[in-house]
């Protein structure tokens, strides 16, 4: 049974992690997605935004799981693969990058709000900044950072070998946005009232920033984790009326400008076979295949 297992996931790793990370997360969404049938059947008694956010974070964990699995099923080193979590020791510009690039970003569309299409400066906005560590700590683990492991851990390092780093960015990149589909239908997600081609936008443009972080680190999952972190707990720093201000046009808009722009400087800069200066990591021992 299980070498026959093995054998199907060798064949097609990638599409096999795919899959289960949207069966996975999208049966946890999908009581959310269908709530008022759930607010009549759930036997759990918790509140509605307390379950939502449990059943978000139970999801949030399908790329890690499936990786788990895949890497397992194909014969890959688990502990290899997990052990990218431990490449910490790179250059503290790159550690800079993760932390900063993200409020740059979110700086920048803001400021451009506010000079070109007179938004207004709203210095409540700059109240959030004490909760800044607290909810990246929680995106860190939790919130977001802990779905690298499958988007960059397992899926990038084999999509680089049978394409460029661009195109494995942009196959990702797809796969990455497709999955949240669900919780643009989710009331209380970070996703709901969001629009959702710029978003898509966003997304897109963004898995090629994290191809180019993880390429030029050597494959540090450990410093993606802190993008998508720093990505996920930006939104607050928006200038122009702060986090709330992302659920309508233009301030999405502006922001998935800034990281397409990113995007197009990167391919630029460094070429799109590789995305980086140094040579694409090698994934995790085991099957090849």
């Amino acid at each position: 049974m299980v070498p026959n297992i093995r054998g199907q996931f060798s064949e097609h790793p990638v599409a096999t992690f795919f899959i289960l990370t949207y069966a996975l997360s999208w049966t946890a969404w999908s009581p959310l997605v269908f709530a008022e049938w759930w607010v009549t059947w759930s036997p759990l008694l918790l509140a509605g935004d307390i379950q939502t956010m449990l059943f978000i974070m139970i999801g949030g964990f399908g790329p890690l799981v499936a990786a788990a699995l895949v890497t397992w099923g194909i014969g890959a080193s688990v502990r290899e693969w997990a052990g990218q979590l431990l490449r910490w020791n790179v250059s503290i510009r790159y550690w800079a990058f993760a932390l900063l690039f993200p409020a740059v970003a979110i700086v920048t569309a803001s400021a451009v709000h506010i000079v070109v299409f007179d938004g207004r400066f709203d210095p409540a906005s700059m109240n959030t900044l004490m909760l800044y560590p607290i909810l990246f700590v929680q995106v860190f683990l939790v919130g977001g950072g802990n779905e690298e492991l499958g988007w960059r851990g397992f899926a990038l390092p084999r999509l680089q070998r049978s394409y460029s780093a661009l195109v494995a960015s942009l196959l990702i990149g797809v796969g990455w946005f497709a999955w949240h589909l669900p919780l643009f239908v989710v009331a209380g997600s970070s996703q709901a009232g969001v629009p959702v081609y710029y978003y898509g936008l966003a997304v897109v443009s963004l898995s090629v920033v994290f191809t180019w972080l993880y390429n030029e680190t050597g494959g540090s999952v450990l410093l993606t984790i802190v993008l998508h972190a720093s990505v996920n707990t930006g939104g607050i720093l928006y200038l122009a009326g702060g986090g709330a201000a992302l659920q309508t046009e233009l301030p999405n808009a502006l922001y998935a400008a800034v990281f397409l722009l990113a995007a197009l400087a990167i391919v630029a800069a460094y070429g799109p076979k590789c995305l980086a200066d140094a040579e694409v990591p090698s994934s995790p021992s085991g099957s090849q295949r």
